[in-house]
């Protein structure tokens, strides 16, 4: 967010810092090619899933993604080899927003969109590297928004089924979780698309905070119902083919059984590598969700699961 910066000065100028905020620690530079340190991400990982922060820096214009959960995305390879997992789809240059999910240890869920088994990490802003991409988040949805059945050029936009149920929650009288969850627990039709989007863009400073924050409450009073599918946080539409700037933390697969998505990371670590100039090598992370919606997720590097070392 573009008031980031200034806040990120006074917060370190006054010591009053919610979390330790200075260059990570786990990147490294050898020969040329920019390593990520696995074990250093898969800890800082938890260390961020494990922060229920409200917000960053004790300040509602800082959205606690900016410091604190695990912002993911799946991804399954494009059969005709048109665009990268890590580049927006066609569906999304023309929406305007890229669909992400958002977990955190009062924001659980224990199935991925899809049912899919592998995707890629976001550093969260306020610790990520120098010289990465300011990606901008648009609206959080506390469950899946069922986007494909939304508005297919306004991004965060409503629903045809609900057009002032599903707008922008502050223009459809929703601020509160409790409110959130009201709307939800209508009777009859379709909750997903009747739910709204918390809007957490940049101009709305103060509001973005609380806002996110709300949206995460929902997600957990709707208990057994929130944990059993996940949530969507929508990201503003980047410029494809920036590999070397975007903030990518991790790629990672859904540990357990046969592993099939390990597979399918490898080769998109593969294809990351060889698409970065200087190279950048992204950890492969085995992620175990978790298995009720007060239990917890783990993140773990594994050395043999890594398709590109250096």
């Amino acid at each position: 967010m573009q008031k980031v910066i200034g806040w990120l000065l006074i917060a370190l100028m006054v010591g009053c810092t919610q979390v330790d905020i200075k260059p990570p620690s786990e990147v490294g530079t050898v020969n040329n090619v920019q390593t990520l340190n696995g074990p250093a991400i898969a800890t800082q990982l938890n260390t961020l899933y494990s922060r229920k922060f409200p917000n960053c820096n004790k300040s509602d214009s800082q959205p606690a993604f900016l410091c604190s959960g695990v912002t993911l995305r799946v991804t399954v390879k494009d059969p005709n080899n048109t665009y990268k997992v890590w580049d927006p789809s066609p569906t999304s240059v023309e929406s305007g927003g890229i669909s992400f999910s958002y977990l955190r240890a009062d924001a659980n869920f224990g199935r991925l969109a899809w049912g899919y088994g592998n995707g890629y990490i976001l550093y969260p802003f306020l610790e990520q590297p120098a010289g990465k991409d300011q990606l901008q988040y648009l609206c959080s949805y506390p469950m899946d928004a069922w986007g494909w059945s939304r508005s297919k050029t306004e991004v965060c936009g409503p629903s045809p089924t609900y057009p002032v149920q599903s707008q922008r929650c502050q223009d459809a009288g929703v601020t509160t979780a409790a409110q959130a969850l009201a709307v939800w627990n209508l009777p009859g039709g379709n909750p997903n698309l009747r739910q709204c989007g918390f809007d957490v863009e940049d101009h709305r400073n103060t509001l973005a905070g609380p806002a996110f924050y709300q949206s995460l409450l929902a997600k957990s009073m709707l208990g057994n119902t929130g944990f059993n599918e996940q949530n969507e946080i929508i990201v503003q539409t980047w410029l494809a083919g920036r590999a070397n700037t975007l903030p990518v933390m991790a790629f990672f697969f859904i540990s357990g059984g046969t592993n099939q998505g390990l597979a399918d990371a490898q080769y998109n670590q593969r294809d990351f590598y060889n698409s970065t100039n200087p190279k950048i090598v992204v950890p492969i992370i085995r992620l175990t969700p978790p298995t009720s919606a007060t239990g917890t997720a783990d993140f773990k590097y594994v050395a043999a699961d890594q398709a590109v070392t250096q």
